[in-house]
């Protein structure tokens, strides 16, 4: 049986039932500002505190940038560069190449023996790409991710309507696992609170019930033991 990597989160890992199955690719959908890349951020960070190679590919942050947001919220990466890779990717240049792209970065995830990924923000590249060519770009990441056995987390904006659906309504279909971060009202008058759901997870049991959460100056924290009203 494959075993499941920590994201680092002690209170979203006891809901996933221990963690990610190995070998699994989660989408992480969310609006501005729920934390998203947070998250993603928390996964690779205890992979590298593990000692396992990861691999961040982003669609709109450089690798300075990256590494500040990082410090900011408590993961110093540097410290760990010897076994990180940080890849800028032009959403563009991904439409123009999007063979080499195929080819080229399973043989970065070989060569580096790398264990997780964080993919962020897919929306970025989806944008760009009418409906028919949208899913065949996701299914090649999928592709790529399967063939080279890497964890992976893929964040994505999140219908405005739908909570539970990403922008384009394609992303889900073709990941293992669904975590949506929300903003919830109890009504307009009311403070907001984020709340945290696991919508799906493959060959895994694990909790359906959403849970607050907040996002401080440490990362992610989820309540699990807590009611969202």
């Amino acid at each position: 049986m494959r075993a499941k990597l920590s994201t680092g989160i002690p209170g979203l890992d006891n809901l996933l039932g221990g963690g990610i199955l190995e070998g699994h690719v989660v989408a992480v959908i969310g609006l501005y500002e729920t934390g998203k890349t947070t998250l993603g951020l928390h996964f690779v960070y205890e992979g590298l505190k593990n000692g396992e190679s990861c691999i961040i590919i982003s669609f709109n942050e450089d690798e300075e940038s990256i590494v500040e947001n990082s410090k900011a919220i408590g993961m110093d990466l540097e410290q760990f560069k010897d076994k990180i890779q940080i890849v800028r990717l032009e959403a563009v240049e991904v439409k123009r190449n999007i063979e080499k792209i195929e080819s080229e970065l399973p043989e970065i995830i070989n060569a580096s023996n790398a264990k997780r990924m964080l993919i962020d923000t897919v929306s970025v590249l989806e944008t760009i790409f009418e409906d028919a060519e949208r899913y065949k770009v996701l299914a090649m990441l999928r592709r790529m991710l399967k063939s080279a056995r890497i964890t992976a987390i893929i964040t994505s904006e999140a219908d405005k309507y739908n909570p539970n659906s990403s922008k384009y309504g394609l992303l889900e279909y073709i990941c293992d696992g669904l975590i949506s971060l929300k903003v919830i009202r109890k009504s307009e008058l009311d403070e907001p609170i984020l709340g945290i759901e696991v919508v799906k997870m493959r060959r895994t049991k694990h909790s359906r019930k959403p849970k607050p959460y907040a996002i401080t100056e440490n990362g992610i924290v989820v309540f699990e033991e807590a009611e969202i009203f």
